[in-house]
């Protein structure tokens, strides 16, 4: 079931230049506000090469921005752009809909069951 989600997912969001990985930091930001570098590192257990690097390809593509942090020289504030903000409906509808198309043979209690599973697993989650 994860690999058919990992799948899926990545299938949309190629479809707007993202990987899992860009989709799930941008979210984070989008969701939380500004962030450093090592919280979205801390929150997905990821190294800080991997959180530079998909970093990296989301501010080249203008959704993310780096801005020097109030307190600290050697930290930045990672938040999200105009543009990230206007794509996050077409973030969540592609979210919707592969958990549509995953929960689409069970019954509607266990398909609750399943994204309550799912979304655990995400707040959670390490990509």
């Amino acid at each position: 079931m994860a690999r058919r989600l990992d799948d899926a997912m990545n299938a949309r969001l190629a479809e707007h230049g993202l990987t899992l990985q860009q989709f799930a930091i941008l979210m984070t930001v989008i969701e939380h506000g500004r962030m450093t570098q090592a919280e979205i590192g801390r929150r997905f257990a990821m190294p800080a090469y991997a959180i530079s690097r998909a970093i990296d390809g989301l501010e080249a593509d203008g959704l993310l921005v780096r801005d020097a942090h109030p307190s600290s020289r050697r930290a930045h504030q990672i938040h999200a752009t105009e543009k990230a903000l206007d794509m996050a409906p077409a973030m969540f509808a592609i979210v919707k809909a592969v958990n549509a198309d995953l929960t689409a043979g069970l019954a509607p209690d266990e398909a609750n069951r399943l994204r309550q599973l799912l979304a655990d697993a995400m707040n959670g989650a390490t990509l």
